[in-house]
């Protein structure tokens, strides 16, 4: 499947990086109920000069992963300082409480929800995409478990090169209905923990969000969306019960970093508190309205409050996951190195990437 844009509006692409990359701007979208997709026609025929297809997309939006550059064999960090018993708690304390916009039709989810709705391709440069594993088959053990034959001679996979799920992001997941793009009930969203120990003996607790679909500004827009607010913490302080030291809000071109006390971060007890904006998911402290970052004003984000019983307390629905060398909980999914939604016709409109450590 590619997402098919107007030359126009692709000629504004220059000013605009998608949601959340640390070195791009926001993530402008369109309506994805307005045939989003066009399936890309299978033919193995030579191409003629000067017809040859686009090239293959470059390296998606990351979400503001601090790991998108990461070595997939990289070792992971670990922490022999810290109890288990210890983290656990910290990780509780620290959980922030998002106010989803009241407005966004798109909402979080979790990873074994996601997966039961996708099916898993391979995306070959110049030939048709595909199928790894159909509807029903993409399970957590099963996304990791994947190798597929690239190309040498056209569409033959017969090159040397074996690509592996779990470090080739040229495998992906495509949504098979629309529908899923609206995300999980609300009992069943997960927010995802990555504890990651620092040098200096401090810890930054990692909080990602999984949205299906994030849908921003103009036609811009991608399948699957992750968000994250980062807690740093010195998990000695106050007795070893903790105190955090600094928080970041990801968002367009790596977010908002904030201490406890600054005057536009709210902290409701120990949890920082985040507004989440409409369609593209960037945190905010704020309700408000923002340029998104690179676009020189033109796109903007809308993060409202959320009514009191509506603010999404993350405390009751955290999942540890470990690391890619051990993985916690069963999440087997941090190994996956691929995109979490199909791949568009441009970096903007295809499926990011989310590299856990």
């Amino acid at each position: 499947m590619r997402l098919t844009k107007a030359a126009p509006i692709l000629a504004a692409a220059a000013l605009l990086a998608c949601s959340s990359t640390d070195d791009g701007a926001g993530a402008p979208s369109g309506d994805p109920t307005e045939s989003p997709a066009v399936q890309t026609p299978p033919s193995v025929e030579p191409v003629a000069p000067g017809d040859e297809p686009e090239p293959a997309p470059g390296p998606g939006p990351s979400d503001d992963d601090p790991d998108r550059d990461a070595d997939p064999a990289a070792p992971s960090p670990e922490d022999t300082t810290t109890p288990p018993a210890t983290q656990a708690e910290l990780v509780k304390a620290f959980a922030p409480h998002l106010h989803l916009s009241p407005d966004d039709a798109y909402r979080p989810a979790n990873v074994d929800w996601y997966l039961a709705r996708v099916t898993m391709r391979y995306n070959h440069d110049k030939c048709p995409d595909h199928e790894i594993l159909g509807l029903g088959k993409v399970t957590q053990a099963a996304l990791v478990a994947q190798s597929h034959r690239d190309n040498k001679a056209l569409c033959q996979h017969d090159a040397g090169d074996v690509r592996k799920s779990t470090s080739s992001d040229l495998f992906f997941l495509e949504v098979q209905n629309h529908a899923t793009y609206k995300g999980a009930p609300r009992a069943e969203w997960k927010e995802y923990v990555v504890w990651r120990p620092q040098a200096s003996g401090l810890v930054n607790i990692e909080y990602w969000t999984f949205y299906p679909f994030n849908d921003g500004f103009s036609v811009f827009n991608h399948e699957a969306d992750w968000e994250h607010v980062r807690v740093t913490v010195d998990p000695k302080a106050n007795g070893g019960q903790g105190r955090a030291v600094e928080i970041k809000l990801s968002a367009h071109k790596g977010g908002t970093i904030l201490k406890p006390g600054d005057a536009s971060l709210t902290m409701e007890g120990t949890h920082p508190v985040a507004y989440v904006a409409k369609g593209t998911h960037a945190n905010y402290a704020k309700p408000g309205t923002y340029d998104i970052e690179g676009t020189a004003g033109i796109a903007k984000d809308t993060a409202k409050a959320a009514a009191a019983a509506d603010v999404w307390k993350t405390e009751g629905a955290l999942v540890v996951v470990g690391t890619r060398s051990a993985p916690k909980n069963g999440q087997e999914f941090v190994k996956y190195w691929g995109r979490w939604g199909e791949i568009g016709n441009t970096s903007e409109t295809s499926g990011v990437t989310r590299h856990f450590p």
